[in-house]
């Protein structure tokens, strides 16, 4: 099994949802075997999600022409039950980009 430190250090150079999945996949089989402990999970749920937004965040900016770090804000506030669906996360954040596009040209 792998340190601790080593999973979160491949977790962050993760390439694309794959490797974050099966880090993810690694880090799960290493907690039902009691290798790691409450605060290390912690750590790693905030490093994994912090990587998965912005991989999600990257995608949806490839199909919507916006801000990225916009659409980063917006995928990292979105409902947790919608970020595994990414048709639903795409309509989601296209509706938060038209609703501040309505609320801008609303001010001027």
């Amino acid at each position: 099994m792998k340190t601790f430190q080593t999973l979160i250090d491949e977790t962050l150079q993760a390439k694309d949802l794959d490797e974050l999945e099966s880090a993810a996949d690694l880090f799960q089989f290493g907690i039902e075997k009691g290798y790691y402990n409450q605060r290390q999970s912690n750590e790693f749920n905030t490093t994994y999600w912090k990587i998965k937004n912005k991989y999600l965040a990257y995608e949806i900016a490839n199909e919507i022409k916006y801000s990225k770090l916009d659409i980063l804000t917006i995928v990292i506030n979105a409902p947790m039950n919608i970020k595994d669906n990414k048709s639903e996360l795409f309509s989601y954040v296209n509706g938060r980009i038209k609703a501040l596009r309505g609320k801008i040209s609303g001010i001027k």
